[in-house]
């Protein structure tokens, strides 16, 4: 073979790869259709894997793969962060294809009715409501405060002193504002941790003085070492029936919530009816049944009208709540300047050279600034056109590719056909290992 047809035969193959992901790419990107769905469908919950969220959903993944209720198994990812905003972001970016659905309960709401996230349910289209839960006030068996009552007196007599577990503009952090409401002067020390999984943690560890995990949550976990000190709901629980509500107690609080499932906005309306139904049949199966029980969780399940009021009502709710910005928040400052150091002196390591000066071997550091910055700047515009939802994953690595390509080559034409070849033989091909062999979705 001559170098030519070598050389035709390599581009030939190249761009054989390039059609094969793009063929690929475009017969994804529409999941409308009677065989709806033709691949697992991922279920993003914004919280870390344990939580009373987790938990919920993957009872759901069993029920719908034990009862074979869809052609398509359901892939659980967990995005937590942002007190929710990150996981809420990436679905409301996403492609409104019906493969990507985020399950989360009233914390979309608050942070939207508080304006400190721009994701709200117009955002969205709702698909259903599932599994109501009420949440109980715990403690340390160690505490000091072994009733509610001493609880307020104590953020009464000493304000933001005690430190309140909260993931932060969601309904713990709001619940909480309330409880401080119904004693005039008693005020907590928030600290932003998380979900349930973490705040838990914050407690067992003494991190943390008081915190609020759903009933389910604290059935599992009451074995090591909390004391529920309030139902913060209308009734006591069958389960913990020796707690007492917040009313009883003279502080009347009630929070009660439900799973809600969310799919991007412009989703087709048979998706979005689809999954209501399954989730219907879902919640009417003996392995839920007995599970939810087990949990304290209602397998209650509202859809249609009725769950657009719920949310309008909600909404009008948390509206009225004055939000507040007495949180504690990790030490960012910190981490930045150790992760930037970190770089800095991998950058250097790696830019060291040996060399012979006068029979000796010497070290020789050549930095080329132009290309380190340079190529730096567009990693952060490439970050950034995908974070901000400009340019969805594929566009946004073929711009980046070619851009840093081409600025690496010292823009030398010769190289210009092969940095096009890598740059859409990466962002089509990666989409589709990420998404189809891992299961990945991508901004």
């Amino acid at each position: 073979m001559t170098p030519t047809q070598r050389k035709i035969f390599k581009h030939t193959c190249i761009a054989g790869l390039i059609l094969l992901s793009i063929f690929q790419y475009v017969k994804l990107g529409s999941g409308i259709g009677d065989e709806y769905p033709k691949r697992p469908i991922r279920v993003v919950v914004p919280f870390q894997p344990g939580g009373g969220s987790d938990i919920f959903v993957r009872i759901v993944q069993k029920a719908i793969n034990d009862y074979q209720l869809m052609p398509q198994p359901l892939v659980v990812v967990n995005k937590p962060g942002g007190g929710t905003s990150i996981g809420s972001s990436y679905v409301k970016n996403a492609r409104p294809d019906g493969y990507t659905v985020l399950c989360l309960h009233e914390a979309l709401m608050v942070a939207k009715s508080n304006g400190q996230s721009p994701n709200g349910p117009d955002d969205y289209e709702v698909s259903a409501a599932t599994g109501e839960f009420g949440v109980v006030l715990l403690v340390s068996e160690e505490s000091p405060y072994q009733t509610l009552g001493e609880l307020m007196e104590a953020a009464k007599a000493n304000p933001e002193t005690i430190k309140f577990g909260v993931n932060l503009n969601t309904p713990t952090h709001f619940t909480a504002i309330m409880l401080e409401n119904t004693l005039p002067g008693a005020r907590f020390r928030f600290v932003a941790t998380g979900g349930g999984a973490h705040r838990l943690a914050g407690v067992m560890g003494g991190h943390l003085d008081v915190i609020i995990l759903s009933v389910g949550e604290y059935v599992m976990y009451q074995q090591n070492g909390l004391k529920a000190i309030a139902h913060l709901g209308r009734q006591r629980v069958e389960s913990i029936p020796d707690v007492p509500t917040g009313e009883e107690l003279g502080f009347p609080v009630y929070s009660e919530n439900l799973h809600y499932w969310w799919f991007p906005e412009g989703t087709d309306e048979s998706i979005v009816t689809y999954l209501a139904e399954v989730l219907e049949k879902v919640m009417k199966t003996d392995y839920v049944l007995e599970r939810l029980e087990e949990l304290q969780i209602r397998p209650r399940i509202i859809v249609g009208d009725e769950l657009l009021e719920r949310i309008d009502d909600r909404m009008e709710v948390f509206q009225k709540i004055k939000p507040v910005s007495r949180i504690e928040l990790p030490d960012f400052e910190k981490w930045a300047v150790i992760f930037v150091l970190a770089f800095s002196a991998m950058v250097i390591v790696n830019q060291l050279r040996s060399k012979k000066v006068e029979g000796r071997q010497v070290l020789e550091l050549r930095l080329r600034y132009d290309f380190a910055f340079g190529t730096l700047a567009m990693a952060i515009v490439y970050v950034l056109l995908m974070g901000m939802g400009i340019l969805h994953f594929v566009g946004a690595t073929i711009l980046f590719v070619v851009a840093a390509g081409l600025f690496l080559t010292q823009f030398d034409r010769s190289k210009w056909v092969p940095v096009l070849e890598v740059a859409l033989l990466m962002s089509f091909g990666l989409h589709f290992i990420f998404t189809q062999l891992f299961s990945i979705d991508l901004p």
